[in-house]
């Protein structure tokens, strides 16, 4: 098997559309169990997650939220978790919302809505079934795709009513005063096209430096930013996302040591194993030695 550049598995379908400012947008995607992998973070941003097809998990730190075809949950800003897809179907197909608090607040505001008015912002909780969004989001991706002109005056508006629509019927009970008070964020585009391009990058082919130009960031401010959203510093985090791959592949793909070393990109299978037991406690060899455990 030759040493592959990039992951064997590289993501199939993600597109986004923000407002020129970050502040409004979406990102549909459609992904397969292991074509998009990622640990637990935040952002300055609320995520409206609408799930179009299978169902996506949110693992929270005290709880996991799995949203079905058709629901809608909010990750809220501040909330560490992370996400995954294609757990119990063939793939994961959805529309999150991407929207900063000051658009949610001015909306909020406009519309008058009798939610809390903490300093903070608001906490939006469990999940939601409108009919009403779900074919407006159908509508949303039709002008995305066609992107005849006035597209992008249009998809903003859509973005909106959407937004219109959730906070109309969210129930009041479900609203609290949100309390997190973040460290300065990577804005969810930029974690979103880190995290896109460690999992399409083998571990031959990734440079931290490539990596900070197609983000669009110096990495003199990625690096702490990265750290503020995840914990961990972008390396660390790269290295345990591949040990993450490896064992998957070592475990549900039934892949030898060498094949596991070779299809993430390492240049030698040494390399791998001393990677693998730095980030595990183990080797490759112990790691299928031990009683099955969930690589989750």
């Amino acid at each position: 098997m030759p040493i592959l550049r990039r992951l064997e598995n590289a993501v199939p379908s993600s597109s986004v559309w923000l407002t020129p400012d970050l502040t409004l947008g979406f990102h549909h995607f459609a992904y397969r169990n292991g074509e998009y992998d990622g640990f637990s973070h935040t952002h300055a941003e609320y995520g409206i997650v609408m799930c179009l097809a299978g169902s996506v998990e949110i693992l929270y730190q005290d709880r996991l939220e799995v949203v079905r075809t058709g629901e809608v949950t909010i990750v809220n800003p501040g909330d560490m978790h992370r996400c995954r897809f294609g757990v119990d179907g063939p793939n994961s197909c959805g529309l999150t919302l991407i929207v900063r608090p000051a658009v949610m607040q001015s909306v909020v505001d406009l519309m008058a809505l009798p939610y809390p008015s903490p300093d903070g912002g608001l906490r939006f909780l469990g999940k939601f079934n409108n009919p009403e969004v779900f074919e407006l989001a159908g509508r949303l991706l039709n002008e995305f795709r066609e992107q005849r002109r006035g597209f992008g005056t249009m998809v903003e508006t859509m973005v909106r009513q959407i937004l219109v629509y959730l906070l109309r019927d969210w129930p009041i009970d479900a609203v609290v005063p949100l309390s997190s008070h973040l460290l300065p964020q990577l804005p969810w585009l930029h974690m979103h096209r880190a995290t896109e391009y460690m999992n399409c990058h083998g571990k031959g082919a990734f440079r931290l430096s490539d990596l900070c130009d197609h983000v669009g960031v110096s990495s003199s401010r990625f690096i702490p930013l990265f750290k503020n959203s995840s914990g961990i510093s972008p390396h660390v985090y790269y290295n345990s996302l591949i040990v993450f791959k490896a064992r998957r592949l070592l475990l549900s793909e039934h892949r030898s040591t060498k094949e596991t070393a070779y299809a993430l990109g390492f240049k030698n299978v040494s390399h791998f194993c001393s990677l693998f037991l730095q980030v595990t406690g183990t080797t490759p060899k112990g790691f299928l030695e031990q009683p099955p455990l969930s690589i989750d």
